[in-house]
C-alpha cells in the first residue's frame, strides 16, 4: 500500500474536478438534542450533544446552504499527514495519553500598561492584546463602539468605581492601529477569577490546545479544562471545552462539514490509484420542507476495503470478527470494523463502514458488501455480539450469512455479560461461560445440567440462543478456537484517536495506519525468510514444541 499513496496525493493536485455520486453535498445527519450540558461524563456528553448554529462564544453562525457544487479540496490540507495517522503500536499503545503541554498560542510576553500612541499592525492584534491584558488582571470590559476603523472599550464597572477605557483607531497614513485614548489603570481589580472569562474566546483556547489535539485527538475534555486553568488561570465550562476541542480538531484535520463533501472525491481517487479497492456509498435525498432538493444528497453510509486487505483475507483463517464503535465528534455515527487473523496470529482489519448506528438497514448494508466484495467464499465463520439488529439483518441476507455459506456465532463474553442482566445472578456468570467453552457434548451436558438445576428458566434462556451460535462443541470447527471478538477490540486500540475525527481524517487514518501495518509486517517476513526459516514464527514454534 505504500507505493500508491505517493501517486494518490499527486493526483489530488492535478486531477480535474469530478462529479462523485451525483454531486454529493454531504450534509450532517443530526440526531437528538443535548439535554445535559453539565454532565461529567465525556462519553455521555458526546453521545447526546447536537452540533447547532450557536458556537461556544454564544455567536450565531450562518447555516450552510446545500448547493449542487463540485468540491475542490485544498491540496495543502490533503497533502498534510498528521504524524499520529502513521503511528502504529501493536502493543496496545502504552504511550501516555497526551504529551507534555507545549506553551504556544497567544504570545508569551509580559503585558504592561497601555499608553497613547502605541501602535499595532492590525485590528486583530489590538483586540488580542486587550483581551490578554484584561484576563491577566482578572477584570473585564464591554465593547462601547466597534467599527471597521475604531475599537472602543470600557470597563464593565465603568462609573461604578472604575473609569478604565481604551480606544484604538486605524491610522491610514501610518498603515497601523494606534491607541488614541486611554484612561489608566483599573481601580476595580478583584484578583484572580476562577470562573470562565468572557474574553477567553474559543479561538484563543483552540489555538492553545492545538499541539495536544495534533498529537492526540482523543484527549479528554477534563484534561483540556485543566490545561486552560494552568495556562490562563480560568476555569472554562465543560461545554465550552468540548466545543473548543472540536474547533481545534477542525483546524488540524479540516472542517467537519467540508470533510463530508471531500470524502467521496478522496475515496474515488484512492480507488483509481489502488486498483481493486472497494468503496460503496449510500445517500439520502435532502428535503426543504416537503420538497426534495434537486441535485443534492446526504451522505448516509460508506463501506470501504483496501485492495491489500481483500487479498490478504485469502491467506487468513476463514473467520471474521465484527464489532462497532461509536464516533465522538461534532457529528455522530458508528464505525463498523471487520478483522481477520492469519496463520502467524497477526490480526488484520479487512473492511470498514461508517453508518448511522446499529440499525437493521445499516447492518444489512454492511454485511451485504462484506460478503460481495471481501469474503467472497463459502464456509466462513463470523463472530459478533447479540445485537438484535444483526440478527434481523442476518435473517434477511437470503442465506448469505447462514449455513452452509456462512456460520454466524456470538461472542461468549457478551453472552456472559447479558446473562446476569437478565436474571440478576452474577454468581452464575462463570458457569454460563463454561457452558460456551464446552469442547465436547458430554462436557456441555454436565455444565448445562448444573445451570438448569439452579432454575429451569436459566436453561430456557440458553436454549433460545441456539447451540451452534455459542457452544464450542457444536460449531463444527468454524470458530477456529476463537470465542470472543477480542481481535476487533485489539484493532480498536490500534485505531485509537480516530473516533474523534472528521470523517475524511478518519478514513485517511485507516489508510495510513494499514499502510504502516503492511509495511512493517512485510519487513518482518523478509527478515524471517533471509534468516533461513521456511515457516512462520507461530508455525515454527508449534513444530518445535511437538518434535
Amino acid at each position: 500500500m505504500r507505493q500508491p499513496q505517493i501517486e494518490l496525493y499527486v493526483e489530488f493536485e492535478t486531477i480535474e474536478a469530478v462529479r462523485i455520486q451525483n454531486d454529493l453535498d454531504m450534509e450532517d445527519d443530526r440526531t437528538t438534542m443535548y439535554e445535559g450540558m453539565n454532565s461529567d461524563s465525556e462519553e455521555d456528553f458526546e453521545a447526546t450533544y447536537e452540533a447547532g448554529n450557536e458556537d461556544e462564544d454564544g455567536d450565531v453562525g450562518v447555516e450552510a446552504t446545500a448547493e449542487n457544487v463540485v468540491v475542490h479540496p485544498s491540496s495543502s490540507q490533503l497533502m498534510y499527514v498528521p504524524p499520529f495517522m502513521c503511528e502504529l503500536d501493536l502493543n496496545a499503545m502504552h504511550a501516555p495519553e497526551f504529551p507534555k503541554y507545549a506553551n504556544i498560542g497567544v504570545a508569551n510576553h509580559e503585558i504592561g500598561e497601555f499608553w497613547i500612541g502605541m501602535e499595532y499592525s492590525s485590528r486583530k492584534s489590538v483586540v488580542a492584546v486587550i483581551r490578554s491584558y484584561t484576563k491577566s488582571r482578572g477584570v473585564d470590559y464591554g465593547v462601547h463602539e466597534s467599527e471597521p476603523q475604531t475599537f472602543y472599550e470600557k470597563c464593565k464597572m465603568y462609573r461604578r468605581g472604575c473609569d478604565w477605557l481604551i480606544r484604538a483607531s486605524l491610522i491610514r497614513k501610518k498603515g497601523c492601529w494606534e491607541i488614541r485614548r486611554y484612561n489608566d489603570r483599573h481601580t476595580c481589580t478583584i484578583g484572580t477569577i476562577l470562573q470562565d472569562h468572557s474574553k477567553l474566546d474559543s479561538d484563543t483556547v483552540a489555538e492553545a490546545i492545538r499541539p495536544l489535539v495534533q498529537t492526540n485527538s482523543s484527549i479528554k475534555v477534563k484534561s483540556i479544562i485543566a490545561k486552560v486553568q494552568s495556562r490562563f488561570n480560568y476555569t472554562i465550562s465543560y461545554r465550552k471545552a468540548w466545543l473548543v476541542k472540536q474547533k481545534s480538531i477542525a483546524k488540524v484535520f479540516g472542517g467537519w462539514e467540508d470533510s463530508y463533501q471531500i470524502l467521496p472525491w478522496w475515496l474515488s481517487v484512492m480507488v483509481q490509484k489502488t486498483p481493486g479497492s472497494v468503496v460503496q456509498i449510500e445517500t439520502r435525498p435532502l428535503y426543504n420542507g416537503n420538497e426534495e432538493a434537486h441535485g443534492v444528497k446526504i451522505l448516509h453510509r460508506v463501506f470501504w476495503s483496501f485492495n491489500p486487505c481483500i487479498r490478504v483475507f485469502r491467506h487468513c483463517k476463514p473467520l471474521v470478527q465484527v464489532d462497532d464503535t461509536l464516533l465522538y465528534g461534532k457529528y455522530k455515527g458508528t464505525l463498523l470494523v471487520v478483522v481477520a487473523q492469519d496463520g502467524n496470529q497477526n490480526f488484520v482489519p479487512i473492511a470498514f463502514a461508517l453508518v448511522e448506528g446499529e440499525t437493521v438497514d445499516a447492518w444489512h448494508f454492511f454485511l451485504r458488501n462484506l460478503q460481495m466484495h471481501v469474503v467472497r467464499k463459502d464456509g466462513v465463520g463470523m463472530i459478533s455480539d447479540q445485537h438484535e439488529s444483526i440478527q434481523v439483518a442476518e435473517n434477511c441476507s437470503r442465506g448469505d450469512w447462514q449455513p452452509p455459506k456462512a456460520w454466524w456465532m456470538f461472542c461468549i463474553r457478551h453472552i456472559g455479560s447479558n446473562f446476569p442482566r437478565a436474571f440478576k445472578v452474577p454468581h452464575l456468570q462463570k458457569l454460563v461461560v463454561n457452558i460456551g467453552y464446552s469442547r465436547t457434548v458430554e462436557e456441555y451436558n454436565i455444565n448445562y445440567k448444573k445451570l438448569e438445576e439452579q432454575d429451569e428458566a436459566y436453561g430456557r434462556w440458553c436454549d433460545a440462543i441456539g447451540l451452534r451460535h455459542w457452544i464450542l462443541a457444536f460449531d463444527e470447527g468454524h470458530r477456529w478456537g476463537h470465542m470472543t471478538t477480542n481481535l476487533v477490540e485489539c484493532i480498536n486500540s490500534v485505531l485509537k484517536g480516530v473516533h474523534n475525527l472528521p470523517v475524511l481524517a478518519l478514513v485517511r487514518a485507516t489508510y495510513y495506519r494499514l499502510n504502516e501495518l503492511f509495511t512493517r509486517k512485510s519487513v518482518e517476513t523478509h527478515e524471517h525468510k533471509r534468516a533461513g526459516f521456511t515457516y512462520s514464527v507461530f508455525a515454527q514454534q508449534r513444530i518445535e514444541a511437538n518434535m
